[in-house]
């Protein structure tokens, strides 16, 4: 909670954090995605990249980039740049965990490689890499929801 002053004001006004979303699910986002040919997932993944900035923001204060326009990008790469952005999203996931000492068995490197590219090959291999990935940013928002700010290590 920070607080601040307004210019005309005297007095101290409280600013409270706001709530992240602790309840992203993976059927329900495969179903929606499936349903809506893959237009949900634009849509879901847009807000999902704004909550781990607030949850887990880097040092360097970098943000995460819109994944509007990483899947534009993939468009052009063949899928290659949102592979790199799901990367780079799982291991941001795996660093504010690890920042916020929250006990998660969350490797991002191996869960995708392992799930995400290679599980795809026996077909639900992604359905667990999206498990995997929305219960570490659930477990991450409510870290965030239960104390935004985070010690410096």
């Amino acid at each position: 909670m920070a607080s601040y002053v307004y210019s005309y004001d005297k007095e101290e006004k409280e600013v409270k954090a706001p709530k992240l979303k602790t309840d992203r699910s993976m059927w329900k986002f495969m179903l929606l995605y499936y349903l809506t040919l893959g237009i949900y997932g634009i849509f879901y993944f847009i807000p999902f990249s704004f909550d781990l900035d607030k949850a887990a923001p880097k040092s360097d204060r970098s943000k995460t980039m819109n994944y509007a326009l990483a899947w534009f990008l993939s468009l052009i790469t063949c899928s290659v740049f949102l592979w790199v952005w799901f990367y780079q999203v799982g291991s941001r996931i795996e660093e504010g965990l690890d920042k916020r000492n929250v006990l998660h068995d969350f490797d991002s490197s191996s869960t995708f490689w392992g799930w995400f590219v290679f599980g795809s090959l026996i077909f639900v291999g992604p359905f667990i890499y999206y498990h995997k990935l929305f219960k570490a940013m659930n477990l991450l928002c409510e870290s965030y929801n239960e104390n935004p700010v985070v010690e410096s290590v």
